[in-house]
C-alpha cells in the first residue's frame, strides 16, 4: 500500500481544485515538486522535473474508460482500440510508428505500451532523450491516441485478429483458465465479471468501423484525460509542451453515459465450486463480494484503505500461525482484496496440502469467523500498526526515483482523484488517520469488507471431491459456535 507524501508548494493551495479534489490541506499536504493544471478544454496535466534517468524524459495519457462503461454491443471496444493506437493514426499512418521510434531506441512493450482494465485505458512512452524533435514526436503521438485514430478496416481487422490470438493464449494457459472458471463462479452476474477487456468472440465481430468511431468520439475527450510528463526538462518546458500539443483538442458529439455501478444484489450465502483437474495442484480459495466503497473524500478513503490494509494484516498473522502448525492442511494461505466500479472482492486464496482441501478450507473460515466475533487484540493491533506503517516507509523508500515509474503514478492516482504526496508526508499522514484506531474499529471495517455474497469457495482437486462436503466446512461447527455470518 502506497501512501506518498510531502509539504505543500507556494501554490499547492490551487492544486486539489486543479486536479477536481478536495482534499484536507492540514492531512494530505501535495507534492510541492509536482506542478498540476487544467486546461480550459477540461484536461487535466501534471508535470515534474526528475533527473532519474539524466537526461530522459516519460509521457502518459489516462483516458477515464475502460472495459465496465462498454454497452454490449460494444464489449471489447476500449481494448481494441488500445491496440489501434499503435497501427495507423493521423500523423503515422500504417507501421510507421514503429520505424520513428526504432532509432531512438524505443521499443514496443518495454518503452512504448498500452493498458485497459475496467475502469481506465493508459497509454506510456518513455524516451531516452530530451532531444525537443523526440519530445515533438512523442507528444504528437499521445495527441494522436487522443483524437487522431483513423479506424481504417484492414488495421481493425489485424488487431481484432490480435485480440483473438490473445484471447486463444489465455484458453490454452490452463491454470489462467482454471482460475477465469473460479472467478466467474465467485463474481456471479455481476456487471464487472461481464466486461472482460477481450470481449467475446461476437461482440469484436460486430465491432465495425462506425461502432468504434461513436466509441472513441464519445469517450476519448480532454474532461477525461489526464496527462502526466516527468522527465530531465524544466517544469516550464513540460507544462508549455503539454499547453502546445493538447489546448485545442475539443470533444466531439455528446459525451457517453456512465454505466450504473449497482451493487451485489439478492441473496448468496456460503457456496462452493468444485472441479476436478488432475493436471493442476489442489487450489481453493474463501472470497466475499461486498458493496464497492462509498465516495469520499481523499483522507476519508486514505482511512478505509489504511484500516482494510490493518485488519488483512492481522488476520494473515493469525492465518500464519495456523500455517506453522505440523497438521496443518495447507501449505499457503494469502489474503488479498480486489476493488471494482460495483463491488469489492476479498479472497483468501489457499493452496492445500494433498488431500486435505477440505479441511484446509475448514480450518481458514473457522479463523475468519474467530476474528469477526473477537477482533483484534490490543497486542495484535500494535503488531499491525508497525507492519502496515513499515509497508508505507518501504513504498516511500523505493517510490518512483525513475521518471517512469514517477509518472505511472502521478499517473495512477490522478485517475483516482487521490493525491500524490511527498515521501515524508505519507508517514505523517498515516500517524495522523490512525492515531486513535482501537480493536472496535478495526473489526467494524473487517465486518464491512467480509459481507455481502459468501463466503464463495472455488476448489480445484486432482481428484473427485464433493461440493457438500466442503459447503459443510464453511457452516460446521465454528459457524455454529460464532454466529457470524
Amino acid at each position: 500500500m502506497t501512501v506518498a507524501a510531502s509539504a505543500v508548494a507556494a501554490a499547492a493551495g490551487a492544486q486539489p481544485a486543479a486536479l477536481g479534489i478536495a482534499a484536507d490541506p492540514t492531512l494530505l499536504r501535495w507534492d510541492p515538486a509536482i506542478r498540476y493544471g487544467q486546461l480550459p478544454n477540461g484536461l487535466r496535466y501534471a508535470v515534474e522535473r526528475n533527473t532519474t534517468p539524466k537526461g530522459a524524459v516519460s509521457l502518459r495519457l489516462g483516458i477515464a474508460v475502460g472495459s465496465f462503461d462498454e454497452a454490449d454491443a460494444e464489449r471489447g471496444a476500449a481494448h481494441l482500440i488500445e491496440h489501434l493506437a499503435f497501427d495507423d493514426t493521423r500523423s503515422f499512418p500504417e507501421h510507421q510508428l514503429a520505424l520513428i521510434f526504432a532509432p531512438l531506441h524505443v521499443t514496443f512493450a518495454h518503452d512504448r505500451n498500452a493498458t485497459s482494465d475496467l475502469k481506465q485505458t493508459v497509454y506510456q512512452l518513455d524516451l531516452p532523450s530530451t532531444d525537443p524533435s523526440q519530445v515533438d514526436v512523442a507528444s504528437r503521438w499521445l495527441r494522436d491516441v487522443a483524437d487522431g485514430l483513423t479506424f481504417a478496416d484492414p488495421a481493425i481487422a489485424r488487431e481484432r485478429s490480435a485480440m483473438e490470438t490473445e484471447r486463444a493464449a489465455r484458453s490454452a494457459d490452463i491454470l489462467r483458465a482454471l482460475r477465469t472458471r473460479m472467478d466467474v463462479f465467485v463474481d456471479g452476474d455481476l456487471r464487472s465479471n461481464a466486461r472482460y477487456p477481450l470481449g467475446t468472440p461476437d461482440s469484436l465481430a460486430g465491432l465495425t468501423s462506425a461502432r468504434l468511431q461513436a466509441f472513441y468520439e464519445h469517450w476519448y475527450r480532454p474532461e477525461n484525460a489526464v496527462v502526466v510528463m516527468v522527465g530531465d526538462l524544466p517544469l516550464d518546458v513540460l507544462e508549455q509542451k503539454v499547453k502546445a500539443t493538447f489546448a485545442d483538442w475539443a470533444p466531439r458529439g455528446p459525451a457517453g453515459i456512465r454505466a450504473l455501478r449497482t451493487p451485489p444484489s439478492g441473496e448468496r450465502g456460503a457456496q462452493a465450486l468444485v472441479l476436478t483437474d488432475a493436471r493442476l495442484p489442489a487450489i481453493a480459495g474463501l472470497c466475499r463480494i461486498a458493496a464497492p466503497d462509498a465516495e469520499a473524500s481523499p483522507d476519508a478513503r486514505l482511512h478505509t484503505l489504511l484500516l482494510r490494509g490493518l485488519w488483512e494484516a492481522i488476520l494473515q498473522a493469525r492465518i500464519n500461525v495456523v500455517k506453522s502448525r505440523r497438521d496443518a492442511p495447507f501449505v499457503e494461505a494469502t489474503i488479498s482484496d480486489e476493488p471494482r466500479p460495483d463491488s469489492l472482492k476479498t479472497c483468501v486464496g489457499i493452496i492445500p496440502t494433498e488431500g486435505q482441501e477440505v479441511r484446509a478450507v475448514g480450518m481458514i473460515d473457522a479463523e475468519i469467523r474467530r476474528f469477526g466475533v473477537e477482533g483484534p487484540t490490543e497486542a495484535e493491533m500494535d503488531a499491525g500498526l508497525d507492519q502496515v506503517r513499515a509497508s508505507v516507509r518501504d513504498a516511500i523508500a523505493s517510490n518512483a526515483h525513475a521518471s517512469s515509474d514517477r509518472a505511472t503514478a502521478v499517473l495512477e492516482r490522478a485517475l483516482d482523484n487521490l493525491p500524490q504526496l511527498a515521501p515524508r508526508e505519507g508517514l505523517r499522514a498515516f500517524d495522523v488517520l490512525m492515531e486513535d484506531t482501537r480493536p472496535a474499529a478495526v473489526r467494524a471495517a473487517f465486518l464491512r469488507d467480509w459481507s455481502g455474497w459468501g463466503p464463495l469457495a472455488p476448489v480445484n482437486s486432482p481428484k473427485p471431491l464433493s461440493e457438500d462436503a466442503v459447503r459443510a466446512a464453511m457452516t460446521g461447527d465454528a459457524y455454529q459456535s460464532t454466529g457470524v455470518k
